[in-house]
């Protein structure tokens, strides 16, 4: 009977001691899948900081785009309102260097869109999903919308200038008297004689000039269109910021 008692006394000490083995190696496991999951999840937060600060920076650049795309576009559409006004109008006496200044401002461009954006890259990378915040997602695929819309509406914008309205204004006037550049965040504007005979007033008369001006401003306000409401995106986007990511600034962009 001692001897039963001792056999048993020893199975359940053998017991005892392979599940305490089992548990220990349970423990071991789960402590080092947490430090593995802890590890990961950091690698996984400063990647998608990194790309959140990416973001930042093209948010940044696209808000000096806009500024200034905004800008300059609509002046060319205030430029030709007032051509065409004036031809509606004869009675509204324009002089000839009004004439020749909004005529200088028609040919203005300024191209805003790239057809690589940081959202496709992204994408494709499958990076996209490092990025917590669904709202930011969101609305960065929105803004790329409005991006991939800016970037036909100004192509269609260019090729109609480059074709039809500078060949046009070539034929008609001389165009070398008037230049127009960038200095830091502002445009100089240099008037200069002419040793030809300019005839732009005469294009207040003219029939086909009047036509390339209704298309010009509709080609022009379709570029204002997603302009409009990338200003919009810009603005929600960066009261997320505000929000799920405070250390990580939209700071002005300034090339100047």
């Amino acid at each position: 009977m001692n001897n039963i008692s001792s056999n048993k006394g020893s199975f359940a000490r053998y017991i005892s001691v392979f599940i305490g083995l089992i548990l220990a190696g349970l423990i071991c496991m789960y402590f080092a899948l947490s430090i593995n999951s802890y590890r990961q999840n950091q690698i996984e937060t400063k990647k998608e900081l990194r790309i959140v600060q990416g973001i930042a920076k093209d948010i940044s650049l696209y808000k000096f785009y806009h500024k200034y795309g905004t800008e300059r576009m609509g002046q060319v559409i205030s430029s030709a309102e007032h051509l065409l006004n004036a031809i509606r109008n004869p009675e509204r006496q324009m002089n000839k260097e009004e004439i020749d200044l909004h005529l200088h401002k028609l040919t203005w461009l300024w191209l805003s869109a790239t057809p690589t954006t940081e959202y496709v890259a992204l994408s494709n990378s499958g990076e996209i999903n490092l990025i917590s915040s669904d709202a930011l997602r969101n609305k960065f695929r929105e803004f790329n919308m409005e991006q991939e819309k800016l970037l036909q509406f100004e192509a269609i914008q260019v090729r109609y200038v480059d074709l039809q309205l500078r060949p046009f204004l070539n034929s008609h006037i001389d165009r070398t008297t008037i230049d127009t550049y960038q200095k830091a965040d502002s445009l100089i504007t240099n008037h200069f004689s002419s040793p030809f005979k300019n005839t732009s007033s005469d294009l207040l008369n003219n029939r086909e000039f009047a036509n390339i001006l209704t298309d010009l401003i509709f080609s022009t306000k379709r570029i204002m269109l997603p302009y409009r409401r990338m200003a919009i995106v810009i603005k929600e986007i960066e009261e997320i910021f505000t929000v799920k990511y405070p250390s990580i600034p939209i700071v002005e962009y300034n090339p100047f």
